[in-house]
């Protein structure tokens, strides 16, 4: 594949961490309606400054540059690394990574099962960022 090209957006924006949690939800090919509900419920879009409206509109943007990315190509690697490794360069404050690898434990559970591609992406992001488990669970 190609070097990812991403809607541009400033680096740790709102719109950065919406567009992680839109390749997160989108990764495992199906989108469930709690893994949407789940970010207003427990406050994830107003923590990062943010609302359904906009999550939606960086969703959209999201969606339009996979497409793009795909090309002409018959397959299209949701939770391609290159691709995760793009999305994941958004957001570099450490305390805003910690928040959004939480959030996202949240959101993968919404649904009832962590499925096969959302457990390759989360692991990719702990890796990249260099996060573990215990990191999260002690807050720090």
């Amino acid at each position: 594949m190609t070097q990812p090209e991403l809607t541009p957006y400033p680096e740790n924006s709102p719109q950065a961490s919406l567009r992680l949690i839109a390749l997160f939800i989108v990764c495992d090919g199906d989108v469930a309606e709690g893994e949407i509900d789940i970010l207003e419920r427990l406050g994830i879009l107003e923590t990062l400054g943010a609302d359904r409206d906009l999550f939606a509109q960086v969703f959209d943007a999201y969606c339009d540059d996979l497409i793009a990315h795909a090309g002409t190509s018959r397959y299209v690697g949701l939770a391609d690394r290159d691709w995760v490794d793009g999305v994941l360069a958004g957001v570099t404050d450490p305390d805003q990574r910690r928040f959004l690898a939480s959030a996202l434990l949240l959101v993968a559970r919404s649904d009832g099962y962590f499925a096969d591609a959302e457990l390759t992406v989360y692991r990719q992001m702990l890796d990249r960022w260099g996060l573990d488990l215990d990191q999260l669970g002690a807050g720090s």
